[in-house]
């Protein structure tokens, strides 16, 4: 619309050749870098008067000039005439005039009846009329829909560089950001073109006044620095009664309009990752006169903080890691889910959050299992089938986090502290779990009171039975507390997966226990070269091909492969492999790091072990029709992320036939303070060796042997050794399992300013009798959603009802007048029959739509 304009001041007086525009930024920047017709040549002049006269009596003498001039007008100021060079040229041509705004208003169907619309329009015409703002306010024309503070907004977006109209909140967010050192000069240009509206200037301060009681400094380089030292004060503190103490009091919102609008504001920034990590800048840059440790000084690490940004949270997580974790552990469990809500970090924070609960649960559950004293081996391994597992499980979880966590930051010492507490209270309450574990089987008269499945008789009673294709995986050391992590992997698909324990044979090693799971008539110990070793059938089973050999003897088409053939997923190749009627697969990723491995290389093991199997089973299942998928481990493992010194360990002092961290071999029956000797044919399906015995210490002790690894070791009696998982994984056809179910822990709802904060309760573990469930979650109101719609997997498998409680955040979008919301929860696959609808009280509160 604009170059037309020009273009007809040339076009309607052919004898024109220069064309003044005076004073006009905006023009200057919708000029800038357009292309003109030929003969046309557009000058921002910048001061050279001799050039600029030189030029147009010489080499543009032939040219149609468009002369940009960054002064007023000599024609509309008399008083400037005298001084400018180019009178005679000025008079001799024409100056760019506006299209007139009343012809403006009937041109695009505006009312002229809004009297405060008609001097918006007249004040700034010149703007209007530029193709960039035809192009942004023509739909609004089109429908109507129009008003002075559409026109406001828009003519500020587009000083933002936006080609949309956005929402108040969207630009109080954007003008916030652009006071980052890094945005200075996004800022500087975003000032420069709003000068050049005195209208929008007024109404974007009058706007930032209403809302924080100040506007911005244009006298300053950050210009919006004392808005964000009262936006992060009132984030922070506005739940809380004024503190006498508080320097910082006047500061405080009072109006609750404005402070909605400002939470409103805040949740829009925290909203999106990129615009949170950009508003914690802003607060170290301009909101450090809020000092977090003065607020923590006068209100208390225990206050219900609004908002907690990270100098704030430092302190508080700190203080709960220090002084409660180990005693109160349910309390720091609650305030670290509540912090995760309010701190909105997506970095090192909370992976220091996410370990602090982890710990915190660890010491729940340990607080949990009263008395370690049971009256019979049985009552143990369900103990440990429902609880005590979970404090190998949690311990290992721990630790795998903690490893993730940047050494520099700012509480690593902290956390150093607490993993070192809690090596050493997991190690002791391990130790003593087993010391009585141990002491009942030895009361009890032996393993032969304890009624599980034997590992030697694995194959002769699962497997031996069943006459369709069968796939057995063996998993070196994959520890009972792994399996059920597993389990809960395996919950998620289709197939029907059952995890059951069962005995290992002692020694709990790999020579003995792995050959022992395939079909044999008898298994033998057999001396070699100084070291002990089990013959199957009078043979060593010490490779894959020598074990692939010895099944075959059993039955026709079965085959031993390694684990690394089958997980190349090359289909023709499995295709072949998962034809023969028995697959045993042997999978070694646990044992073959723990042993040389330090605890972050052992932790990551466990995971890939579960993410491996439970990745290859449904694999199994789906794709090379394998109705039964059986996983068992030759032996578990003890795991302590401690030193053992020498001292520490218990010294062998009579003549073994082998040794090791974990058991030693002897012919000696004799009795041995803080050893517990057992026949071996009592506790293996060995059948010579009468008199020979394994030695076990009491406990998790360790035994001084030149075996090495202390930290991941096996071979011994404790739980975590010898009760091994057996995993059925059996195809289904169809799916017939019933979602999770969902409820609302909280009771009368209401809204905090501009935020509803609940928690939903999966009500029961993903497994092999419930399935997942997606659930929708959003404020309504009149069947419209006022909230963003958020979704959320019900996919916790843990058994615990206090892991499967979710934290849910809603921030309402708009304005509603009605005082009741309703919260609606959905399955996502069905969206008109809610699963909750509860009512909910109601603050009112603006539409956003923000895209940072």
């Amino acid at each position: 619309m604009i170059l037309d304009k020009i273009y007809q001041y040339f076009d309607r007086n052919p004898e024109l050749k220069v064309l003044f525009i005076f004073n006009n930024e905006f023009l200057a920047a919708e000029l800038q870098g357009v292309e003109w017709r030929s003969g046309y040549r557009y000058v921002d002049f910048k001061g050279d008067w001799f050039t600029i006269k030189y030029n147009l009596d010489n080499d543009w003498q032939n040219d149609k000039v468009i002369l940009m001039m960054h002064q007023a007008s000599p024609l509309q100021m008399k008083s400037l005439q005298s001084s400018f060079p180019l009178m005679d040229v000025l008079v001799a041509n024409m100056e760019y005039h506006s299209q007139d705004y009343a012809a403006f208003i009937q041109q695009n169907g505006l009312p002229d009846t809004d009297k405060k619309m008609v001097r918006f329009i007249e004040k700034n015409i010149i703007q209007l009329q530029s193709d960039k703002m035809q192009k942004l306010f023509a739909p609004y024309y089109q429908d109507n829909s129009i008003t002075t503070d559409k026109f406001i907004r828009g003519f500020i977006s587009s000083y933002m560089g936006q080609q949309r109209i956005l929402d108040w909140d969207d630009i109080i967010v954007r003008l916030l950001l652009m006071g980052r050192e890094s945005e200075r000069q996004k800022q500087t240009d975003f000032f420069v073109k709003l000068r050049g509206s005195k209208d929008v200037n007024e109404a974007l301060k009058q706007k930032l006044t209403d809302i924080f009681g100040i506007s911005y400094d244009e006298n300053t380089d950050a210009k919006v620095g004392n808005i964000v030292k009262v936006l992060k004060y009132n984030a922070i503190v506005q739940n809380l009664a004024p503190s006498d103490a508080d320097n910082y009091k006047q500061n405080r919102i009072n109006d609750s309009l404005a402070l909605q609008q400002m939470n409103r504001i805040l949740e829009l920034a925290l909203s999106q990752e990129k615009s949170s990590t950009a508003l914690m800048e802003l607060f170290d840059e301009l909101g450090t006169d809020i000092r977090d440790e003065e607020l923590i000084r006068w209100y208390g690490t225990e206050a219900n903080f609004y908002f907690v940004p990270e100098a704030l949270c430092l302190p508080i997580i700190k203080t709960l890691l220090e002084k409660e974790i180990e005693t109160e552990p349910e309390i720091v469990t609650n305030r670290i889910e509540d912090l995760l809500l309010k701190h909105n970090d997506h970095g090192v924070m909370a992976l220091v959050m996410d370990y602090a609960l982890l710990v915190a649960r660890f010491y729940q559950k340990a607080l949990s299992l009263g008395s370690l004293t049971l009256n019979t081996p049985d009552e143990y391994v369900m103990r440990y089938q429902q609880d005590y597992y979970v404090v190998d499980q949690l311990y290992r979880q721990a630790e795998e986090l903690y490893f993730k966590i940047d050494p520099s930051c700012e509480l690593f010492n902290t956390i150093q502290q607490t993993k070192s507490n809690l090596n050493q209270n997991y190690t002791k309450l391990c130790n003593r779990m087993n010391l009585e574990w141990i002491r009942c089987i030895k009361d009890a008269g032996g393993m032969n009171e304890v009624h599980l499945l034997r590992q030697y008789k694995f194959y002769e009673e699962r497997i031996k039975p069943i006459q369709k294709k069968v796939v057995v995986i063996v998993s070196d050391a994959l520890r009972y507390e792994v399996a059920q992590e597993l389990i809960g992997e395996l919950a998620k698909s289709r197939h029907i997966a059952t995890l059951k324990p069962a005995l290992a044979m002692l020694p709990t090693e790999t020579k003995y226990c792995k050959p022992s799971l395939l079909p044999h008539h008898d298994l033998k110990i057999y001396g070699k070269d100084g070291d002990q070793d089990m013959s199957v059938d009078d043979k060593i089973l010490d490779t894959t091909e020598k074990r692939n050999t010895h099944l075959q003897n059993y039955r026709d088409g079965a085959i031993c492969v390694p684990f690394e053939t089958v997980a190349e997923y090359n289909t023709d190749k499995n295709r072949e492999i998962f034809k023969h009627s028995l697959v045993y697969i042997f999978h070694n990723v646990i044992d073959k790091t723990g042993h040389d491995g330090n605890a972050k290389q052992v932790t990551q093991a466990c995971r890939e072990a579960i993410t491996e199997l439970g990745t290859i089973i449904p694999k199994i299942h789906a794709s090379y029709n394998v109705t039964e998928v059986y996983v068992t481990s030759d032996h578990g493992f003890l795991f302590n992320d401690i030193v053992f010194a020498e001292k520490d360990k218990h010294k062998i002092e009579e003549d073994t036939l082998e040794r090791s961290s974990r058991y030693y071999l002897t012919n000696s029956d004799k009795e041995v303070n803080g050893i517990v000797k057992f026949p071996l044919g009592d506790v293996s399906g060995m059948v010579n060796g009468s008199d020979v015995f394994v030695a076990v210490p009491q406990g998790t002790n360790r035994l001084a042997a030149p075996s090495g690894g202390y930290m991941f070791t096996h071979g011994g009696a404790a739980m975590q050794e010898i009760i091994i998982p057996v995993i059925t994984s059996r195809q289904e056809r169809t799916d017939s399992k019933q979602p999770v179910g969902v409820m609302v822990l909280d009771r009368k709802l209401s809204m905090q300013a501009s935020r509803l904060r609940f928690k939903l309760l999966q009500t029961e573990a993903v497994s092999m009798d419930m399935k997942e469930r997606i659930v929708s979650v959003a404020l309504y109101y009149n069947d419209d959603a006022v909230t963003p719609i958020k979704t959320i997997p019900l996919d916790k498998t843990d058994p615990s009802l206090d892991n499967r409680k979710i934290q849910v955040d809603l921030t309402l979008n708009r304005n509603v007048d009605a005082k009741v919301l309703q919260l609606k929860v959905f399955d996502v696959t069905d969206d008109l029959n809610p699963l909750i609808k509860e009512n909910v009280t109601n603050n009112t509160l603006i539409e956003n739509d923000f895209d940072f």
